[in-house]
């Protein structure tokens, strides 16, 4: 297992990020994640973690203002959820971040994933908010870089 980074130009990567992505956060609230606009994800970074050729973990970053990325779109496989790979992405991400400079990483977290972002270092801003796209309550949380974690 490794962690790979890739674009949406990488076909075979970003198919299978989309179908994890649909799987694990669009079924579950009866959404469907390929009748949205994905256009916006074209410049995003991708992370992941693959297994065999499949990726098993996975999420995204795009700049967000100066030296601050926005992290989002992460899911992991169910049968390999609760394991460290979501910990362990996230801590690759960080690292590779803090290589390029960057001083913030924001994210809007569903509630169900809350206390995964606190154990990750990320500290809640305020109170929720409504996802307006899905229908449910983000928390917008933010985490500092720095070389240790």
């Amino acid at each position: 297992m490794s962690v790979v980074k890739y674009k949406s130009q990488e076909t075979d990567l970003y198919e299978q990020t989309l179908q994890l992505r649909n799987k694990v956060l669009r079924l579950p609230l009866g959404k469907n994640i390929f009748v949205e606009d994905l256009t916006i994800e074209k410049e995003n970074d991708f992370y992941g973690w693959e297994n065999e050729h499949q990726i098993i973990a996975t999420l995204s970053t795009y700049l967000k203002e100066d030296r601050t990325i926005q992290l989002t779109a992460f899911a992991v496989e169910p049968i390999y959820q609760n394991q460290g790979y979501g910990k362990k992405l996230v801590e690759f991400l960080l690292e590779d971040l803090s290589k390029q400079g960057y001083e913030r990483v924001d994210v809007s977290s569903r509630s169900s994933a809350k206390g995964f972002y606190e154990k990750c270092g990320f500290k809640a801003i305020g109170e929720p908010v409504v996802n307006e796209t899905l229908g449910i309550k983000d928390y917008l949380m933010t985490r500092t870089i720095n070389a240790s974690f």
